[in-house]
Order: structure tokens, then C-alpha cells, then sequence
């Protein structure tokens, strides 16, 4: 219960309401200048603006009952009144809400009230790279750092591609730092755009405007793939130095111009003290020639995995997890679930068992997948909160579950067993299962049925 004195002012009184955590400091600014709209957005309260750009602010925030912590990013003002750029916006959110990657900060939520449109991503806790080479006043990554810290981009990149898409705005800002040394892509705001006016989330004409000079001038494909590694080359180049290889402006007309690419020094001469072979590397993924450069972030990977063993600096540990069942396909597992914590947990778990997994919050959605002309391999449905839905419909899950050979599994809370018996007749196609439940079980009733299902 709050405790203030009968004379207290607004401002004690929010002073009292944050001191407990009941308001944000963001909060107690935007009520005492009258602007409270915004504050909470779904089932999460902003606590502070983390970054800002041109077109889109991300605040941290956490849901209303303090239990999780996710970054918000959300459309500025200005867009949100432009159609064409709200479409950008959800359009960047439902392409990397897709992905499922240790080095692409992943989407959870999409959703917009009122005029505010928003996604929640993963809150990393760490900074991006410009933040930390200013944390180290110009001083640069140790090689081994910087190396590793460019082969978990190109691993990004290369699972972007691998899903239709490219980055189109690598820079020190859009690659974050996890405290735990994981790097992390953001911000795919131009990933698979096909036209300049599909771009994402930053202002279209900037963000658009380095990567179409270099390709311009050089006569490239629009949407290279390969015009993403010569800008990781450049993040490379100034990990590898403390500086950058050109400066930094913001004139239009000097970023048009292709010498401006053309004029770097060798990373060499910048820092005579780095190993021949990070320099070589630099050097191939800064060439102005696309055919000159690397052609796959692949092979990019290999000469820096190379490297960093010839350095001492390669463990087994640094090797990516590949996900594979022998010679197949991923088993593509779709999750119905809205605990993100679980979502995490599981995600990692059946990473490491051979799955590629993604994730859906109503079972409603899940059937449609289920119903398209590509399903997923299987479908599980955690159905705790989302019990008497998954019950309405579950006899259709298993119908088509039959017809398209994808086994489908509902796990459901232990107080409504007696309901789900009376309703649902667990089939293999169909099965259900009750809490508690194992991942280790639930995990060997899709090999079990998925085996069956791919020798078919």
C-alpha cells in the first residue's frame, strides 16, 4: 500500500511510485509533461530509451508483472501517419520474426495500438561495437576478439541468406555484443527488400545509400549478398584498428561517391602489428570488385577459423552447431507457446538435439501453417494457456496431420485431463500428452513419428 502524507504533491507521489518500481523513470517524465500515451504497449511497460534513429526508437521495457525484460522498438511519430512506411516496419518484424539464429537478435512480438506500431525483441545485455571501441577511447579489439567477433557476423549472414535474405546496413550499431562475448545482428531493415521503397526500418534513402554507391560503381547486382561482406570488412578493418576506414559523414553527396570506398589505407599500415593472415582476410572482404572479394560468408569463415587456429585462439567450443539430421533436412519443429523463457529454453534445447524450431502464439496460426503448401515437420502445442482454443480445434490438427504425414503433439495443463479425454482421442497424428511433461519425452515422440514419416 502506498504511504504518503495527506499534503504530498503529483511529483512526491511518483518520486514514492518509482523509488518502489511502480513507475519508470521514462514514465514519471512522460506523465509530469502530460504525454502518457505509449507508455505500456501489450503486456509491457518502457523503462528507458536505449537507441534512437531516424526512423524507429528502442526502448527496454518488461512485462506488466516484472517476471521478463525485452527490448521494444517502435515506429517514431512522424512515420506512423505514412502507410508505406508502417508496411516497411511489420514487413521487417515478419521476415526476422523467422529466423532462429545464435547471431540474429530474434523477434517475439508484433503488434501496434492505436498509432504506436512495435516489436519486442531479445534484450541484449552488452552494447553495440561503436559503443564499446568508445568505452576503449580508440583502442582497438585484441585480433582474436576482433576475429571471432566477424566470423559470428558472417554466421549470421550466412543463415540470412540461407533464408532469402541480406542485411543491407552493416555498421558498428547494427552488431551488438552480448556480455557473455556473443555477437548478435540487428536491425535487418533492408533484408530481401526488392525494391529501394520496401526498406525497412531506417530512413530508406540513407540507409540504402552506401550500399547502392558501391554497387552503382561497380556495376554489382542490386542486393549483392556480397556488398554485405565488404561492409562486415569494414566493421573488420576498424575492430582490427580503433578507427575507421573512411570517415564518417553525413553528406549525401560525399557517400554517393564511389572513391570514397576506394581510398581506404591497408589495414597494414594502420596497424602494422596484426597477423598477415587477419590482414589478407581484411583485405579480400574490402575489395571494390565484387568477383575480387569473398563470394560466401562461408568462405570467409574458413579462412578466419583457419587463422584463429594458426594464432592458437581456436577452441571447439567456437565451432556453430549445425543442425542436421545425418544427410536430411532440419526436422522443422513449429512451437506453439506464449512463456518466452520456455520459448528460449526450448529453442536452445532442441538446437542442440538436431531441430530448427519456430514459434507461434495461437494455435489458430498454427493450424493455417499446418494447412499450407509447405508445413512444418511437426507441431507442438503448449496448450496451458491456450486450453479450451487447442481443444475447439485439435480435431483438425489431427485430420491434417494425417493427410500431410506431420505429427502433432498438445501438451496440456494436468487439472484438465478429464475435459481433454472426454473431447480429444489422442492418435498418432494427433497425440496429446499432459504436465509435466519432459522435453527429453516430447523429443523422442517426434523421432519416433518424424523417422517413420521421412522413410516413408
Amino acid at each position: 500500500m502506498l504511504e504518503v502524507g495527506n499534503s504530498a504533491t503529483a511529483d512526491q507521489i511518483m518520486q514514492t511510485l518509482e523509488r518502489r518500481g511502480e513507475l519508470t523513470s521514462l514514465q514519471v517524465n512522460r506523465i509530469q509533461k502530460g504525454d502518457t500515451d505509449g507508455l505500456v504497449l501489450g503486456r509491457y511497460k518502457l523503462m528507458y530509451r536505449n537507441a534512437s534513429g531516424s526512423f524507429a526508437r528502442v526502448y527496454k521495457a518488461e512485462t506488466l508483472d516484472g517476471s521478463e525484460t525485452v527490448a521494444v522498438k517502435l515506429l517514431r511519430d512522424r512515420h506512423a501517419a505514412d502507410p508505406d512506411a508502417v508496411a516497411s516496419f511489420h514487413r521487417e518484424a515478419r521476415i526476422i520474426q523467422k529466423f532462429q539464429h545464435r547471431n540474429i537478435v530474434p523477434i517475439y512480438d508484433v503488434g501496434n495500438e492505436g498509432r504506436f506500431h512495435y516489436f519486442t525483441m531479445e534484450f541484449v545485455e552488452g552494447g553495440n561495437l561503436r559503443d564499446i571501441l568508445r568505452m576503449r577511447q580508440g583502442a582497438p579489439l585484441e585480433p582474436a576478439e576482433a576475429a571471432k567477433c566477424v566470423y559470428e557476423i558472417c554466421a549470421g549472414l550466412e543463415y540470412a541468406l540461407s533464408m532469402g535474405a541480406t542485411h543491407r546496413d552493416l555498421k558498428l550499431t547494427n552488431v551488438l555484443m552480448s556480455s557473455d562475448k556473443v555477437t548478435k545482428l540487428v536491425d535487418f531493415g533492408l533484408a530481401g527488400a526488392e525494391s529501394p521503397t520496401q526498406a525497412g526500418t531506417s530512413d530508406d534513402v540513407h540507409r540504402a545509400l552506401e550500399y547502392a554507391s558501391l554497387e552503382r560503381g561497380t556495376n554489382a547486382p542490386r542486393n549483392d549478398p556480397r556488398s554485405d561482406l565488404f561492409f562486415a570488412g569494414a566493421i573488420f578493418y576498424e575492430l582490427l584498428c580503433g578507427k575507421p576506414s573512411w570517415a564518417r559523414t553525413r553528406d549525401r553527396e560525399e557517400r554517393k561517391h564511389l572513391s570514397r570506398y576506394t581510398s581506404t589505407p591497408p589495414v597494414e599500415t594502420v596497424n602494422p602489428d596484426l597477423p598477415s593472415s587477419l590482414t589478407r582476410i581484411v583485405g579480400r572482404m574490402m575489395q571494390i570488385q565484387p568477383s575480387d572479394r569473398y563470394q560466401t560468408a562461408g568462405e570467409v569463415m574458413s579462412d578466419l577459423r583457419r587463422a584463429l587456429v594458426e594464432m592458437g585462439e581456436w577452441e571447439e567450443s567456437d565451432d556453430q552447431i549445425e543442425i542436421s539430421l545425418g544427410d536430411q533436412a532440419p526436422f522443422r519443429l513449429l512451437i506453439v507457446d506464449t512463456v518466452r523463457k520456455r520459448m528460449r529454453a526450448l529453442r536452445e534445447y532442441f538446437r542442440k538435439h538436431d531441430f530448427e524450431t519456430g514459434f507461434l502464439e495461437h494455435p489458430a496460426a498454427a493450424l493455417e501453417r499446418l494447412k499450407s503448401f509447405e508445413p512444418p515437420d511437426g507441431v507442438l502445442i503448449l496448450a496451458d494457456n491456450h486450453t479450451d482454443d487447442v481443444l475447439d480445434i485439435y480435431s483438425q490438427f489431427q485430420a491434417y496431420g494425417r493427410s500431410k504425414k506431420v505429427p502433432c503433439l498438445a501438451v496440456f495443463p494436468a487439472d484438465s485431463q478429464d475435459d481433454v479425454e472426454r473431447v480429444v482421442r489422442s492418435t498418432r497424428w494427433g497425440a496429446t500428452a499432459f504436465q509435466p511433461a519432459t522435453v527429453r519425452e516430447i523429443r523422442n515422440h517426434f523421432e519416433d513419428i518424424g523417422a517413420i514419416t521421412r522413410s516413408v
